[in-house]
């Protein structure tokens, strides 16, 4: 299903976006929001802070279910620190902060789930909000202290979501509910991004001989390691033994707070099947005809059986050869259409220890492994054949615990217990006094003749091991490809008569030695995109990058200059353009990808 969009305009005219001849201001810049979300089928009052917020023509969502509309434009009046930038985008940080109020529907069709908000002037497009929509009822945080227990705020029914924001350093919030016996609840501080890092603490009313209203903690909740990619969200859920009023206190783990440090306090009922859905989810997911979140070297993409099907898609599959021809140099030519590419069989290591004494479980390449680190210290061991000149890469997948609480340590031995090869990157510092050592999800590597070989799986700390530290472990040949497709731009503000440009960067994986054909496709009206050059930025050689071929893939940057001339017709909403990649290989095309959605707008020079 397409991802369709949807943009409401703010009831302007289109003769006033026209004549704005006088100096605007620079792009909007949108820093929060508050309340970042709402719930299926109603309306609710939020505030945007930012900066150039003057002049809004329309307010852009990526869902026709969400709609808004603009009312006032104030100037924040109390002192705040200064804000950090959003995104990469020209920036207007010089201007004033500014208060933009909007109402947003949100119609009952609207799917749960996270969506974007951007803001439309006649300067351009800002960048994107997250607006959080959920099935739940919503409730604000009062405007009186709610900052000990006494000044608890009720909760008066749940499935419900709290609307609230720790306006100052420091502050705490208090809410008290009642639960009944024997249910078990959920509780999320959920945020819309930034640096803030919320934490849940719940209590009951228990009382003491000094004070009758001494709360005891029954529980506590921050996310378990800080780490990037890591949600700063805090989740508690909790089984009460007894019917009463329980307290629940979020705060900031550092005692954040300020003007946009929003929160939704989340409390539901536990439902079995739905106990691993992230309340922060995408509200909307590519379909798989659009490969727009492919990740070559990350812990949590995933490797299923079809993986080599996928390789070849960005590759060209009519050079596909079956692995009896594999090595042959003078095979066959490719292009044969007898040829199909088979699914990865799955090997499935039982849960019983695999430590050195046990026996390795024999596999062949290629073969998809499957298991657990059950315990500490646990060894998972297979045993596989190769020929001389075999060129093979080594993917990890973490299916539940990651990075940094599971460390997946591979090492390949000979059968007499040499060593050939890990997934430990280890490199030199730029002092030259210290190995900088990292485990990597991706790992590529020749043999230089016949053997077996041992390939042994287990956490690097031989600390730590439960059922969570489940892997996917895929031992395959190489297969040279189109990787990861970099575009840093998301949306585009253009100026009729200049020149813009997007720089998109190719990752070419495993010997990757063809071409990527790059386009760019449904750009404004009078726009062209153009092959340009510029120059790298100079970058001084590593110390000691290691064995960085093993890790690392080769990667080719290429320039688009954005062209138009004075008379191009502004853009009255945003028009969304798609850059498209193409691999070539021995003079062949691949599959057309679709590798970025990126929104672009179009204003006259008298309206910046």
């Amino acid at each position: 299903m397409l991802l369709r969009r949807s943009v409401v305009a703010a009831v302007i005219a289109v003769s006033v976006w026209l004549g704005a001849r006088a100096a605007a201001p620079a792009a909007p810049e949108l820093i929060s929001v508050f309340p970042f979300g709402g719930q299926q089928g109603s309306e609710f009052t939020a505030t945007i802070r930012g900066r150039s917020l003057d002049s809004v023509s329309a307010v852009w969502f990526d869902c026709e279910h969400l709609s808004a509309t603009t009312s006032a434009v104030t100037l924040e009046k109390a002192p705040v620190d200064r804000a950090p930038k959003a995104s990469k985008r020209k920036s207007s940080s010089s201007a004033p902060l500014q208060l933009l109020t909007l109402t947003v529907k949100v119609a009952p069709g609207a799917q749960a789930g996270v969506h974007s908000m951007r803001i439309l002037t006649p300067s351009g497009l800002s960048n994107a909000l997250p607006i959080r929509v959920h099935a739940e009822s919503a409730a604000m945080e009062g405007d009186s202290p709610h900052e000990t227990p006494k000044q608890s705020q009720p909760v008066e029914a749940y499935p419900v979501v709290v609307n609230g924001k720790l306006a100052g350093k420091g502050e705490v919030d208090y809410y008290v509910f009642e639960a009944q016996q024997g249910e078990t609840l959920r509780l999320d501080a959920l945020t819309a991004g930034g640096d803030f890092d919320p934490s849940l603490t719940l209590y009951a009313q228990t009382g003491s001989w000094f004070r009758s209203d001494r709360l005891t903690e029954l529980a506590f909740n921050d996310e378990a390691v800080s780490y990037p990619g890591i949600p700063l969200h805090a989740t508690l859920s909790y089984q009460f033994s007894r019917k009463g009023q329980y307290f629940v206190r979020l705060s900031g783990f550092l005692g954040e707070g300020g003007p946009d440090h929003a929160y939704q306090l989340s409390i539901r009922r536990v439902v079995p099947e739905q106990i691993d859905i992230d309340p922060m989810r995408a509200a909307h997911l590519p379909p798989p005809s659009e490969d727009l979140s492919w990740k070559e070297r990350s812990w949590k993409r995933e490797v299923k059986p079809d993986r080599l099907k996928v390789l070849w898609s960005r590759a060209v599959e009519s050079l596909y050869r079956p692995e009896s021809a594999a090595n042959q140099e003078n095979g066959s030519s490719g292009g044969d259409s007898r040829f199909t590419i088979p699914d990865i069989p799955v090997i499935r290591i039982d849960d019983d220890p695999h430590g050195a004494s046990s026996a390795p479980v024999d596999v062949t390449i290629p073969a998809l492994i499957e298991g657990t680190i059950e315990n500490p210290a646990d060894i998972d061991r297979v045993k596989f054949r190769v020929k001389g000149g075999d060129r093979v890469a080594v993917e990890v997948q973490t299916l539940q615990k990651t990075i940094p609480q599971f460390n997946p340590y591979l090492r390949i031995v000979s059968t007499g217990g040499d060593e050939a090869f890990t997934n430990v990157h280890s490199r030199v510092n730029t002092c030259g006094d210290l190995i900088l050592k990292q485990v990597e999800p991706k790992t590529t590597y020749s043999f230089p003749r016949d053997g077996e070989f041992i390939l042994e799986i287990r956490d690097i700390t031989h600390l730590y091991g439960d059922k969570s530290f489940a892997y996917r472990v895929l031992l395959r040949r190489q297969v040279p490809h189109m990787g990861e497709v970099h575009v840093a731009e998301d949306q585009v503000n253009l100026v009729a008569g200049e020149v813009s440009k997007i720089s998109i960067d190719t990752d070419q994986e495993e010997g990757f030695d063809g071409y990527v054909a790059l386009t760019v496709e449904g750009l404004p009206k009078g726009v062209r995109a153009v092959l340009g050059t510029e120059l790298e930025p100079a970058v001084p050689p590593q110390f000691n990058p290691g064995k960085i071929e093993r890790f690392r893939t080769e990667s080719q940057k290429a320039t688009f200059l954005l062209l138009s001339d004075l008379t191009t017709p502004p853009t009255l909403a945003p028009v969304e353009a798609r850059v498209m990649a193409q691999p070539t290989m021995k003079g062949k095309l691949g599959r057309s990808i679709l590798v970025k959605k990126i929104l672009f707008t179009l204003a006259q020079p008298e309206a910046r």
